[in-house]
C-alpha cells in the first residue's frame, strides 16, 4: 500500500464516522489555520528591516570613483615581433631570386660548421631510406 493511500484510509478511520457538521468545522479550521500561517509568513518577510549604520569602510568609499583604464586592462604589447607571412602564390618552378625571400642561406656567413651538421643529417638521412 503506497504512503497516499496510507494517509487516506488513517482519515477516513479517524473521521469517517463524525456527522457532517463536525468534518465541516474539521476542515474550516485546518483551512483557517493554513491561511493564518500563509498571512503571517507574508507580513513578517514584508516587515522593513531596522535601519542600520553602514560600516565604516563602505561609507568612505563612493560609488562615483573612476577607476582608469590603465588599471584595469593590461597595456598594448610592444610591436618588435616581425610580420608573418600566412600565404604566399603557388608557384610550379622557383627561381633563385624568389627563394632569396624565405630562404636564410646558414652558410652564406661562412658558418662551416652547420656545412658539416647539414651534410651528416642528409647522409643519415639518406642511409635510412631503403
Amino acid at each position: 500500500m503506497a504512503f497516499p493511500e496510507k494517509l487516506l484510509s488513517f482519515f477516513q478511520d479517524r473521521f469517517g464516522n463524525l456527522p457532517d457538521e463536525k468534518k465541516q468545522r474539521i476542515v474550516l479550521v485546518f483551512t483557517a489555520g493554513i491561511v493564518v500561517v500563509l498571512v503571517l509568513s507574508v507580513v513578517l518577510s514584508l516587515r522593513s528591516p531596522d535601519k542600520e549604520e553602514p560600516p565604516a569602510e563602505a561609507a568612505r568609499l563612493d560609488s562615483r570613483i573612476v577607476i582608469p583604464l590603465d588599471d584595469i586592462f593590461l597595456p598594448d604589447e610592444p610591436d618588435f615581433i616581425p610580420g608573418v607571412l600566412l600565404g604566399r602564390d603557388k608557384r610550379s618552378a622557383w627561381t633563385e631570386q624568389d627563394a632569396e625571400e624565405y630562404w636564410l642561406d646558414p652558410l652564406r656567413y661562412g658558418e662551416e660548421q652547420w656545412r658539416e651538421k647539414i651534410e651528416m643529417a642528409v647522409d643519415d638521412f639518406l642511409e635510412r631510406v631503403p
